[in-house]
């Protein structure tokens, strides 16, 4: 999103505006793997699933609106129905994480933002051939990916 809302590209919401996720911040999610690790490793933990998440829901719509906010840009939104077998409604629950790892994330989503959006500008003002616009389809899959693949294979 920060990518295409730089260039004035529109981006695609696909879930609507009830899309809702638990967006967590890289530190946090560092943190939880780190503590898991010396977990595992202390014998503390073993054979456990353990969901590592800030623990709160924000809609996809309120995400794009706070980096637009951050960028001061006006965002270009369509608005998409959920794609097949998509996660439309997530919230972590961190009960595990926080009894057995003394897991608790910091990093709320704006602030999250905020710093996404800086680090973004950093990157990309010691990388500016890599601002190009976005040609991936809604699976991710560059448009001549199959075509480069086969010229691969051929070679």
């Amino acid at each position: 999103f920060i990518h295409s809302m730089l260039r004035d590209e529109p981006i695609t919401i696909y879930g609507g505006h009830d899309k809702t996720l638990d967006f967590t911040y890289v530190d946090d999610c560092i943190d939880g793997i780190v503590r898991g690790i010396d977990a595992l490793a202390e014998g503390r933990v073993v054979n456990q699933t353990i969901n590592l998440a800030f623990g709160r829901g924000n809609t996809l719509v309120h995400c794009a609106e706070r980096i637009a906010a951050e960028l001061g840009v006006e965002p270009r939104v369509t608005m998409a129905p959920s794609l097949l077998g998509e996660v439309t409604h997530y919230v972590a629950d961190l009960s595990k994480a926080r009894a057995l790892l003394e897991y608790d994330p910091k990093v709320p989503l704006d602030e999250g933002i905020a710093r996404a959006v800086a680090w973004f500008r950093g990157h990309r003002a010691k990388h500016p051939e890599e601002d190009v616009p976005v040609t991936a389809d809604h699976e991710g899959t560059p448009p001549d990916a199959d075509s480069r693949s086969k010229a691969v294979a051929a070679s």
